[in-house]
């Protein structure tokens, strides 16, 4: 069985997996993406190919340690994919580039990940996972001061996507700082306002403090970053006693 392109694999994967009643985590996903694409030229004909694939999927199910080989490929193409977003804007990105540094191939790449977008995607859900993770003993200004510290050593290389304004990035940023920093101060700005819709309120602290973190980092290093969350707090007139 040949199959002509990666759309009609994916097909054929949802076809074959859809009906079975177990968890579809990220880790199983892969390891089918991973399976159908070395099954497909399998020596082995004696079964259908789609009993063929379901006994290995059932295998793959019950693993439970993740093929290191699947492992080590998507850590080469996520790597791959931090490092060309330390040198240029992820528009200008193109999976060719990504594929070429990982040193896999083109349907290789897609057995893992369908776009470039799933690939921003995952990096924004480990990054922010980790970024606005707080420990109970900050307070709100050396929690504020830790997001700060994060973009400034950019060791996820995502301070470029934060700059350029990356319309997804920036999407997925404002709603974790609506969840994790905007309550930090909105007791204090719906009693000092009472007559502001609180839907302003929020709006005005999540981009106040988008603008603030993305002029430090490009005009304001001269501060600190307890100088600067300073600056934040004094301006939305919170935090001061």
């Amino acid at each position: 069985m040949k199959l002509k392109s990666e759309k009609e694999t994916n097909q054929l994967l949802h076809k074959s997996f859809n009906s079975i009643d177990i968890p579809r985590t990220e880790t199983i996903i892969s390891s089918l993406h991973y399976l159908l694409s070395n099954t497909i030229n399998r020596k082995d004909r004696s079964k259908p190919f789609s009993v063929y694939v379901i006994e290995q999927f059932v295998q793959i199910v019950h693993m439970k340690v993740p093929d290191r080989r699947i492992t080590k490929t998507r850590n080469a193409i996520y790597k791959a994919f931090l490092q060309l977003l330390n040198q240029k804007d992820y528009e200008a990105i193109t999976v060719q580039e990504i594929i070429d540094l990982a040193d896999v191939g083109r349907s290789t790449f897609y057995s893992h990940y369908e776009s470039k977008e799933l690939l921003l995607d995952e990096l924004c859900q480990q990054l922010f996972h980790h970024l606005f993770e707080r420990a109970q003993h900050l307070s709100p200004q050396d929690y504020l001061a830790h997001i700060f510290q994060h973009f400034k050593k950019n060791q996820d290389h995502v301070t470029s996507l934060l700059l350029s304004k990356n319309d997804y990035f920036i999407r997925q940023l404002r709603k974790e700082l609506e969840h994790d920093v905007y309550p930090m101060v909105a007791d204090e700005l719906i009693q000092a306002h009472p007559n502001i819709p609180h839907s302003y309120l929020k709006h005005l602290v999540v981009s106040h403090f988008i603008e603030t973190l993305s002029w430090w980092l490009k005009k304001g290093k001269s501060y600190t970053e307890q100088e600067v969350i300073q600056f934040y707090l004094e301006i939305l007139k919170v935090g001061s006693n």
